[in-house]
């Protein structure tokens, strides 16, 4: 995807068993504003930094149109669209978001480049984010002063997210011989 090389630590332990409600709960929602958000991360010892540019990864992927459906049409029960959402990229989702079943490709949507690279943030500045909660970042000055320094500084952006994305990989670790096994095929379902 563009992204600068890190080491990803292999022979961890995967659970064998899933827990989505956890997940639910520990993992930021495409609607959660950014005092829920910075708590979560917080709750695993990230600081703004850190979830500033692990958000980034927002910048590849894609988001079904069923997570911005309301701020699209209906935001805040007003029956009109976020007023906050630039008018142009406003447009964009909304005519790919009339099927609702449609989604929004991230790396491509109102971004000057392709990959994974700045132009996540560049949204953010220009009210161009696809996630409400991604633009949440540019709505207090700890981390919106973040967004603006990824900005113009591709090289920060990818080593802040690279080392971000190793203490991720570094959190939670099960170990033990009673706690999960270690797949051979990381792709394989149990």
């Amino acid at each position: 995807s563009g992204g600068l090389f890190y080491p990803v630590p292999t022979g961890r332990r995967e659970s064998l068993i899933s827990f989505p409600e956890i997940a639910k709960v520990e993992l930021p929602a495409p609607t959660d504003d950014l005092s829920v958000i910075l708590a979560k991360f917080f709750r695993g010892n990230f600081n703004e930094q850190e979830i500033v540019s692990l958000l980034g990864a927002h910048n590849i992927g894609a988001v079904y149109c069923n997570f911005k459906f309301e701020n699209l049409f209906n935001s805040s029960g007003t029956s009109k669209p976020d007023p906050t959402i630039e008018p142009e990229f406003m447009n964009i989702m909304r005519t790919i978001c009339m099927d609702i079943g449609a989604f929004i490709d991230l790396k491509n949507e109102g971004a000057q480049e392709v990959g994974f690279g700045t132009h996540f943030y560049q949204g953010l500045v220009q009210n161009k984010s696809v996630l409400c909660s991604d633009q949440q970042l540019m709505s207090e000055e700890r981390t919106a002063t973040r967004v603006r320094a990824y900005t113009s500084n591709n090289f920060m952006f990818l080593k802040d997210f690279s080392n971000a994305m190793i203490k991720l990989s570094n959190n939670g670790v099960l170990t033990g011989p009673f706690h999960g096994e270690i797949r051979v095929n990381c792709s394989s379902t149990l």
